[in-house]
């Protein structure tokens, strides 16, 4: 897992997707360390195994009307 890379997006919102999934998961990422992303989901907070990741899409900020 390139743990610098996922660095970047600490404090974003992201779409994640696990390995295994074929639905992506929408989070805000907390921290990266190790091999552990600890993100939060619907006001829970979660770690997710970096291996387990597959793909990691940044989520745009909605524009107001």
């Amino acid at each position: 897992m390139p743990e610098k890379l996922i660095k970047e997006f600490i404090g974003k919102t992201c779409t994640i997707i696990l390995f295994n999934n074929s639905f992506g998961t929408e989070v805000k990422i907390i921290d990266v360390e190790d091999n552990w992303v600890k993100v939060e989901d619907k006001n829970v907070i979660r770690l997710i195994n970096g291996d387990l990741i597959q793909d990691i899409t940044l989520v745009k900020d909605k524009k107001k009307k």
